[in-house]
């Protein structure tokens, strides 16, 4: 979302890197890897200015802050990183720090030996009654009493006694910590998508569970998979990934090779999903159940690997979906007419998930949503 200001711009901001020329192009991290983040902050007159970089994770309430550092030319520098994966925003807000600017005159007017200089202890005064207020707010009563003690001090006794106070470090991480930031500026809003490391590079090695074992006379399972696991972690890959797992369609099966006619044992393309058995909530049976599924999972994470499955969005004519909502779903004679069209232009070297893909039926958006979030969470 982008900023709303209670009051026009003070502050120029702009120039920002890393840019992919609009705020809506995401850039991408991994969890807890830096982002360096450089934006041209100025305004009008000779002042100090306070810049910050400030990020949440979308949804939260509350941003995180952190100083961004002068370089040259008005351009700032800072860094932050993402504690966790998902959708993240970051922007910058700068002001012109009135303390800051007044200490910076103070001290030029008392080194030259400024006869209005009590003049000047007064402004400061007033500044530091103002913060001691930000800090009376924000709960931080004693910082706020030290800091009308001063200001009565400042009033008081001649501004020479008070420079090493004035100018030290201990009242300036006081004043640091309740800025006045009522007139500051924030910049558009910048997104940043953040993903797990093996989202950043990973090595996938792919096979058919069905296939697992290599042979012609049995149908694999799930359970016959380890072997297969083993030899792509010894040659340094880190994701398997199948080919859906899903029930396959009897209708309009296709045979061995990719001929047009399935025989008696022929398993079909396993991206014509959907049968008698279920359908992308399922698994086929002749691969095991889900509970052996989850098994493989777990045998893979001891393994350092993960599993990956291929999200098809294909359903064959016997997919529970396609009889429970046929308003959505391409009707049969449709679907025949155009699988005879497709049938009409394979060839041998043709892939089963071109015709399927071609030939079925389409699911519902919200139905294939809650089916890959379950399957995530598998």
């Amino acid at each position: 979302m982008e900023p709303k200001h209670a009051h026009a711009p003070t502050v120029t901001i702009e120039n920002f890197h890393p840019s992919l020329g609009a705020s809506n192009y995401l850039i991408k991290r991994v969890i807890n890897e830096p982002l360096d983040v450089y934006a041209d902050a100025f305004t009008d007159g000779h002042v100090i200015m306070c810049t910050l970089l400030k990020w949440h994770k979308i949804g939260d309430a509350h941003w995180s802050e952190a100083p961004m550092r002068p370089q040259e030319n008005d351009r700032w520098q800072g860094r932050c990183s993402f504690p966790s994966a998902g959708r993240w925003e970051y922007a910058v807000e700068s002001w012109a720090d009135s303390w800051l600017t007044w200490r910076k005159h103070f001290k030029a007017k008392f080194d030259a030996s400024d006869p209005e200089l009590r003049i000047e202890a007064r402004e400061g005064a007033k500044l530091l009654e103002q913060t001691a207020r930000r800090a009376r707010t924000a709960g931080a009563s004693s910082s706020s009493m030290e800091l009308l003690e001063l200001a009565d001090m400042l009033r008081r006794l001649p501004p020479g006694e008070l420079i090493d106070v004035i100018m030290g470090d201990d009242l300036q991480l006081i004043m640091e910590r309740f800025p006045d930031r009522s007139l500051s500026t924030t910049s558009q809003v910048f997104q940043v998508v953040v993903e797990r490391e093996r989202a950043r590079f990973s090595a996938w090695y792919e096979f058919f569970p069905r296939s697992a074992e290599g042979r012609a006379d049995r149908h694999s399972t799930f359970r016959d998979c380890l072997a297969r696991l083993d030899d792509a972690k010894s040659m340094g890959f880190d994701v398997i990934y199948f080919p859906p797992i899903h029930p396959i369609g009897v209708t309009h099966r296709k045979g061995k090779n990719n001929t047009l006619v399935a025989h008696p044992g022929d398993v079909g393309s396993p991206w014509a999903i959907g049968s008698s058995h279920g359908g992308h909530r399922a698994v086929e049976p002749a691969l095991g159940t889900v509970e052996d599924f989850e098994w493989l999972v777990g045998e893979a994470r001891q393994r350092g690997l993960e599993i990956a499955l291929d999200f098809a969005i294909n359903c064959s004519p016997d997919h529970p979906y396609v009889k429970e909502h046929p308003a959505g779903s391409t009707s049969v004679k449709t679907a025949q007419s155009a699988m005879r069209r497709t049938l009409q232009r394979s060839t041998r070297t043709s892939t089963p998930s071109t015709s399927t893909a071609k030939t079925g039926n389409r699911c519902g958006g919200s139905s294939l949503m809650s089916c890959s979030s379950g399957w995530s969470g598998e």
